[in-house]
């Protein structure tokens, strides 16, 4: 999976006919829009289609942008449009568009990220909290959410020694979820407990063979945005790690969650 932007893409209407398969209204408009060059002066300069792909399929889609159906400059920015096509709901595919818009606003220095929805449950499970019900600019009541955009400080995490067990070698199973086959050893931190009351989960690269126990240094921390559990990369000579080796190795089970890589 990966997230393009739609403005950048080499096949602007071949995504735009992909969007305009959605059964939802709001995507017609937001296809009426792109067709005529008018999203950014509708919702403002910085505004983006952000598109989860895989290869040529369409899996989510949503806007990152100034404004949204609420039209206060004083909160800015939003994700909007959002949707997912019917075979790939349940599996939290989404939150990768969310993940992509939080980076994004985190890196043009916002410090909140906020979304509008009818929908009550749903964008809390993606780190969002109910902020306040507000006025659309048609006169409609709808529900605020935002989520704080933070530095996390791992500094004291970083570069230190440590060891444990590994409770899920490479090549087993996940214990709830058979289908999930661990492409690298998970284990955990003997004695360091994370918020979640259980011992401290690492991810141990260094090896591609299965292992009982490990012992490495801290060379990156994986913050989940929705989730209260971190995930220390564990590497077993000590060397630093590439972070895109990282997140291609963990995508097999981060892919259900959000989160952003601290070296």
């Amino acid at each position: 999976m990966q997230v393009l932007h739609f403005s950048k893409t080499e096949k602007p209407s071949y995504w735009l006919e992909q969007i305009e398969r959605s059964d939802w209204r709001a995507a017609s408009y937001l296809c009426s829009l792109l067709r005529e060059n008018k999203l950014k002066e509708q919702y403002g300069d910085s505004t983006e289609v952000l598109l989860l792909v895989e290869g040529d399929t369409l899996m989510s889609f949503c806007t990152y942008a100034d404004q949204d159906e609420i039209r206060d400059p004083s909160l800015t920015p939003w994700v909007g449009f959002v949707y997912t096509f019917p075979e790939f709901r349940g599996a939290r595919r989404v939150g990768k568009l969310l993940e992509h818009a939080y980076k994004m606003a985190k890196e043009n220095g916002f410090t909140t990220l906020y979304i509008s929805s009818e929908e009550e449950g749903l964008y809390e499970k993606y780190g969002f909290t109910f902020w306040k019900d507000m006025t659309t600019w048609l006169n409609e009541e709808t529900h605020v959410y935002r989520m704080k955009i933070t530095d996390m400080d791992y500094s004291s995490i970083i570069g230190t020694e440590v060891s444990g067990a590994i409770d899920r070698p490479l090549g087993t199973a996940h214990p709830h979820h058979p289908d999930l086959i661990y492409l690298i050893n998970y284990g955990y931190v003997e004695g360091v407990f994370a918020p979640d009351g259980d011992e401290q989960d690492v991810y141990v690269f260094g090896t591609d063979q299965p292992l009982k126990t490990y012992k490495g240094k801290v060379v990156a921390v994986l913050h989940r945005l929705n989730d209260c559990e971190d995930k220390w990369i564990i590497s077993l000579d000590g060397k630093p790690i590439d972070p895109d080796t990282i997140l291609r190795a963990i995508e097999f089970q981060e892919q259900y969650f959000m989160g952003e890589l601290y070296l």
